[in-house]
């Protein structure tokens, strides 16, 4: 039985703030990123 997929997040910083990536693992030689949002954003668009 297959493990449920689960969403990362990866804070990258930049300046005094900086982004936060939302990804997936979906197999070891591949990753998805679903979205990236300024850390002052309070959502991904």
């Amino acid at each position: 039985m297959r493990e449920p997929r689960r969403h990362r997040a990866l804070t990258i910083p930049f300046g005094s703030a900086g982004y936060v990536a939302l990804y997936e693992i979906v197999s070891p030689s591949m990753t998805v990123v679903l979205a990236v949002r300024h850390q002052r954003e309070e959502d991904y668009h």
